[in-house]
Parts: structure tokens; C-alpha cells; sequence
């Protein structure tokens, strides 16, 4: 696993060893902040793992999480706001002036082990899951502050049995929001619904935590050329299960590609065909021809996969569009496709190159912005198949 995986890997391990920790949550953000909703840290007797943005906020919510684990007490779990408008020396917080509401609650050997298992083996397979954790019970006292449970949106009745006690319809919407990998902080109103929540001054009304697993964020890479080594090395860097796909095992080795956590030598179509592809899939395309390019577009068009990448020039991108839409695959889903692909940075290196296709796929995950020749490449096909 690379990134943001690891830290449910590092739960369990602390867990195995017997050795309670407080898990640090951001919950909530306001303004500018160093991280982003669901960054954690585990914080142990022996110091911490992960950060939350470094400074002298991380610094506050560490002295407050060695109080709780000192305290040894499971049922204190706390929220701690990180003002970063002014209050700290700006050298140390760089230009980042919002606020953050971080969650820290105990997690122990004995309460935990279970649930933790269930979050670090859903992260080693990318598979989707989340953390659903009660962080104000309002005036449901029967539900206190750090009751939590794992779901799996694949199975809507498979929750642990906990304190965490929600009608159907209530329990139904959170498995739609973590079938979508957005962390989310909820609350329950009174009509049977759930909404968002900004602003965490208490009100009465239950307050759950919604945190996916991060792994179900995958980059797969289609083929092990020069482009491909410095893309799997940001990928891992940026938090992605990175996927490196190639039919020649003289490329795609352990060597080549240290920082993986997949490797794949099977024919590009095959190798396609096994991936369970979904919505929070990136595959891009940078084999070392277009005829395989288009074969793994194709394929992955095939599957209900988010983003599929492919370089290229705009001629070729287009010529081989057409050529798949002519082929049997869906028209509407030509428009999923980013080509050619990669912001315009001018780059040339492939270093260069890849990180602009990274930027791409980043400004993808956070924005949902997108260049538009593929669309106007795809109304022309469909003008064309009238």
C-alpha cells in the first residue's frame, strides 16, 4: 500500500501489538487549510503516525490526543478546532488561514481489533468501505461520541452490531455517500434525512462522520514504458493504489516499479478484463502504440470505470474515438474519456509528461473540471451516427 492507505495498516499493527492509540480525524474545514477533510494521524505513547498538516495546530491536537490516551478513557472522545486565521506564527503554518475541526477519539486492543482488521483489509484491496463514526450524539445519549461501525456498501445489512442505531432510511443514504468515496460530516434531521454539516455549534441533533476508505481511490497504469516509472512514483506519492499493467515482464517488474502496489504481465485486454474497474478508478493509457492504446480504451470503457486517459494528438485521439465508437461501445461513455490527455504544461521530458497527466487526474479528483475536445470529438461522432 502507499500514501494515506497506510494508516489503517498501522491501526491494525498498533492494535496486534496490544497498545491502545487516539485516532485524529478532520471532520470539518473552514477557509484555507494545510489538509483536506479525513486526514488522520494515530498518535501512541511512542509518538505518531500520519499528520494532519504539521505546524502548531498538529502539534495542539497531539497534546490533546496524548491526554486521551493518557486518560485511557474510551468513551472521551473529543473535537479540538484548529484556528489558523492568525493566532499561530505564520512561518510555521506557510499561507493557510482557515479552520480545521478535528475529531480525536481512543481506539483500544480490546474494543476495536475487529473493526480494524475489517478497515485495513478493505484498504489492501481497494476495496469499498468506510468508517462511520458518531461524533455528537446530540440528545441520543444511547449513541456516545466515538461509537463507530464499518460499512460495506456492496452488502447494506452488513454492519457490526454496535451503538450506532439509525432507521433504515437514514442507514440506506450513508451507504449511497460511501459508495461515492467523499468523507462527510452529516447530521440527522428530523424529516428522516441527512444533511451536511458546516458549522459544528451543538443544536440537539445527532453529528455522524462518514470516512471511506481511501484505497478505493486506484491509478492504473497501462503500460511500463519511460512515461510510466515517474506516474507510478507521484501516484504513490499523492496517496493512489497504483496499478502497473504490461504485457512484457522485462518492463514491468518489482525493480522498475518499486513504489507499486500492483503489478500485472498479461496482455493489456486481459489485464483490463480482471480489474473489477469502478467509479473511482484512473486508468490511463501510455503503452507504446496507439493500436494497443485504442484496444485499452476500449476495454476499459467496457466497465464503469471514472476516468480513462489516453495520449496522443488530437487527430489520433479523435480518429481512434471513432473507431471505437463504430465498434460496439457505448457513445455516451466516448465523453469519460480524457484525450489527449494532460494538462498543458508544455512539458516534454517524460518526468515532464507525467506530471502533467497526475495534474490532470488530481484536478479530475478535486474539481471535476476538464478540457473540452473530447466532448466536441464525441458530439461529432454522435452528429456523425445520425
Amino acid at each position: 500500500m502507499s500514501g494515506s492507505d497506510q494508516i489503517w495498516a498501522e491501526a491494525l499493527r498498533t492494535l496486534e501489538r496490544g497498545q491502545p492509540f487516539a485516532l485524529a480525524t478532520v471532520v470539518n474545514v473552514r477557509g484555507s487549510t494545510p489538509r483536506e477533510v479525513g486526514a488522520k494521524m494515530i498518535v501512541r505513547e511512542d509518538g505518531q503516525f500520519g499528520t494532519i498538516g504539521g505546524g502548531c495546530g498538529e502539534a495542539e491536537v497531539f497534546r490533546k490526543a496524548r491526554v486521551l490516551l493518557e486518560e485511557g478513557n474510551e468513551s472521551g472522545a473529543r473535537l479540538a478546532e484548529v484556528d489558523l486565521t492568525g493566532d499561530f506564527d505564520q512561518r510555521e503554518v506557510g499561507t493557510c488561514g482557515g479552520i480545521m475541526d478535528v475529531f480525536v477519539d481512543l481506539w483500544s486492543p480490546g474494543r476495536d481489533l475487529g473493526i480494524a482488521r475489517k478497515l485495513a483489509d478493505a484498504a489492501s484491496r481497494s476495496a469499498p468501505g468506510a468508517l462511520l463514526t458518531v461524533v455528537d450524539p446530540g440528545s441520543r445519549s444511547e449513541m456516545p461520541a466515538g461509537s463507530r461501525t464499518f460499512i460495506d456498501p456492496r452488502d447494506a445489512d452488513a454492519r457490526d452490531a454496535g451503538p450506532i442505531d439509525l432507521p433504515a432510511a437514514e442507514f440506506a443514504q450513508i451507504v449511497e455517500r460511501t459508495a461515492d468515496a467523499i468523507p462527510a460530516l452529516l447530521e440527522v434531521d428530523g424529516a428522516g434525512g441527512l444533511q451536511p454539516v458546516t458549522r459544528l455549534e451543538p443544536n440537539g441533533g445527532v453529528r455522524l462522520f462518514v470516512d471511506p476508505i481511501v484505497g478505493a481511490q486506484r491509478l492504473i497504469i497501462v503500460g511500463a514504458g519511460h512515461i510510466a516509472a515517474p506516474l507510478c512514483a507521484l501516484g504513490a506519492m499523492l496517496g493512489f493504489h497504483v496499478t502497473v499493467i504490461d504485457d512484457r515482464a522485462s518492463f514491468a517488474n518489482r525493480e522498475r516499479f518499486p513504489d507499486a502496489d500492483e503489478i500485472i504481465v498479461k496482455p493489456f485486454k486481459a489485464a483490463i478484463d480482471s480489474l473489477a474497474l469502478d467509479g473511482h478508478c484512473y486508468l490511463v493509457s501510455v503503452t507504446r502504440g496507439h493500436t494497443f492504446d485504442e484496444e485499452v480504451v476500449r476495454a476499459a470503457l467496457m466497465q464503469p470505470c471514472g476516468f480513462v486517459g489516453m495520449i496522443g494528438s488530437r487527430r489520433r485521439v479523435k480518429a481512434t474515438l471513432e473507431r471505437i465508437g463504430e465498434s460496439g461501445v457505448p457513445i455516451e461513455r466516448l465523453g469519460d474519456v480524457h484525450a489527449p490527455l494532460g494538462v498543458a504544461i508544455g512539458g516534454e521530458t517524460p518526468e515532464e509528461i507525467a506530471l502533467s497527466i497526475i495534474a490532470e487526474i488530481i484536478r479530475e479528483r478535486r474539481t471535476g473540471e476538464r478540457d473540452d475536445f473530447t466532448l466536441g470529438v464525441r458530439f461529432g461522432i454522435l452528429k456523425r451516427s445520425k
